[in-house]
């Protein structure tokens, strides 16, 4: 007999057969455990193994390495059912995180965190792709919008969990029951959905093409720039607080639960922005307020100033909409997946680069060396604003 729960939530669901209730509890259980690992991996780093800004780097720069071949691990498993492909990443994602907790030195963080990129960089476009195949017609950008809810809905209790466990936990013990602990609800999300492999699945999605337009140079130019700052803002922002001002791993974890709090409020916000005044506008003004932050990184050694300026921050990666919609406005229809599907190519081989160099720079002069490029780079995006084209005057192609 289904419980008071179960029936509530597929009320509330509108899925019969519970295909949809089945994949959000295994997708919230799967983010919980890559949550944990995010809130703690700046601590654990620093405060356990002692690795430095450029080992940071590293670990940033492979962690993108599994994102280059997404697209082909997918084609290769396409013959498998989407619910399956979800459940084997949840216990890829347990594996990764069972080695972190095994880990004493770089090279075996190094290898924990490749293995369980390779889980979440395949289980992010499949899990959506199933979402928007198990939704009815006209409810689509609903279950979308729910099942985005639910991530940060699990990315907002994992920062909870960290928080109170602190108070039972300390040093290495509290670390591995951090990991193994996230290893375990993986495996429970992983094993979720395997058992409920649904059957009104659609076919895995295919790999697409890149196309590559002279029209389109504004978007590429926008991605490099923006994925730059992105990266040096995600690898190092917490780690310097964490490195040069001693924050613990409670702060860090109210830190995060508070940016992703305020995310919930303010992304639909900043997409209701780039609608009243354009998307050069909102990046002129965005990015203006990027490099700010990134100074303020640099030069500014009040923690709570620091604090605010993460914030910010966090809210400012919501304006990677504004790209994707300015490509909207200048690309044919036909073009927009291959376009953006190139998009993430580039932001995934500046993640290979642009980690590494930042911790060098680190090692090699300072922080403030690592943040000023980043203020540079925001700056370019600010400057390169005023040569992007407003809107395309082409019509939609029938055909590429």
């Amino acid at each position: 007999m289904p419980s008071t729960w179960s029936r509530w939530a597929r009320k509330m669901l509108g899925d019969p057969k519970g295909d949809l209730l089945v994949l959000f509890a295994a997708a919230f259980l799967m983010q919980l455990a890559l949550g944990l690992q995010r809130t703690t991996f700046n601590n654990f780093s620093n405060d356990i193994l002692g690795i430095l800004p450029s080992g940071i780097g590293l670990a940033g720069s492979v962690r993108e390495i599994p994102g280059l071949f997404t697209v082909f691990v997918v084609a290769a498993v396409a013959y498998l059912r989407q619910s399956v492909i979800v459940g084997l990443c949840g216990l890829v994602i347990a594996v990764g995180l069972f080695a972190h907790g095994l880990s004493t030195d770089i090279s075996g963080l190094l290898i924990a965190v490749v293995i369980m990129s390779v889980g979440f960089h395949t289980l992010g476009p499949v899990q959506s792709t199933m979402v928007l195949s198990l939704a009815r017609r006209g409810e689509k950008g609903r279950r979308m919008g729910q099942f985005s809810a639910a991530q940060a809905g699990a990315a907002l209790l994992a920062v909870f969990l960290v928080y109170i466990l602190a108070e039972f936990f300390s040093g290495v013990v509290y670390y591995r029951v951090i990991f193994w602990g996230a290893a375990i609800l993986a495996v429970a999300g992983g094993t979720l959905i395997l058992r409920r492999a649904s059957t009104g699945e659609k076919p895995t999605i295919r790999p697409q093409r890149f196309v590559y337009r002279r029209q389109y140079m504004s978007f590429y130019v926008l991605r490099l720039l923006t994925a730059s700052q992105r990266h040096i803002f995600f690898t190092f922002a917490v780690f310097l607080m964490v490195r040069e001002y001693g924050m613990n791993v409670q702060t860090t974890a109210v830190l995060m639960g508070v940016s992703n709090a305020l995310g919930l409020y303010v992304r639909p916000a900043i997409g209701r922005v780039v609608d009243r005044f354009g998307t050069r506008t909102a990046i002129r003004w965005g990015y203006s307020v990027a490099t700010c932050t990134a100074l303020v990184y640099a030069f500014v050694p009040v923690l709570w100033i620091l604090y605010l300026a993460y914030c910010i921050d966090a809210l400012i990666a919501s304006l990677e909409v504004a790209i994707s919609v300015h490509l909207d406005d200048i690309a044919e229809d036909v073009h927009m997946a291959p376009t953006l599907a190139l998009g993430s190519t580039i932001n995934h081989i500046l993640g290979l680069i642009v980690p590494i160099v930042g911790g060098i720079l680190w090692d090699a002069i300072n922080f403030q060396a690592t943040f000023i490029m980043g203020a540079s780079i925001t700056l370019l995006v600010v400057l390169y604003t005023r040569f992007m084209p407003a809107r395309s005057g082409l019509q939609p192609a029938a055909t590429d």
